[in-house]
């Protein structure tokens, strides 16, 4: 018996409204299969919970995915600045921001 599931199995677990955290740091290995199939499920209001988001929480801004997030410093790194979705959805008043120092 196989414990291995699709991507898309594995994003079908996580329901709206639900709390993630993902690996990596900044632009360095966050899980983007699954962070794109999330997106392309259309999921909402999900809290994302993660000391240094990069990709991921630009990515998952963009799709209209987030409803909070719980962060220290969400950036592209000193060369690319702050994730340009992340910074559009604060700028709309994700109401859901909180950043820790």
């Amino acid at each position: 018996m196989t414990k291995l599931i699709t991507v898309a199995e594995a994003a079908g677990l996580i329901k709206d409204g639900e709390a993630i955290s993902t690996s990596g740091s900044l632009l360095h290995r966050a899980p983007s299969a699954l962070l794109h199939e999330l997106a392309r499920a259309g999921r909402k209001n999900l809290t994302l919970i993660k000391p240094s988001p990069g990709y991921d929480a630009d990515l998952l801004c963009a799709a209209g995915a987030l409803g909070r997030v719980l962060s220290g410093i969400v950036t592209f790194e000193a060369s690319y600045g702050l994730a340009p979705n992340y910074r559009r959805s604060i700028e709309k008043g994700l109401a859901g921001l909180t950043e820790h120092a």
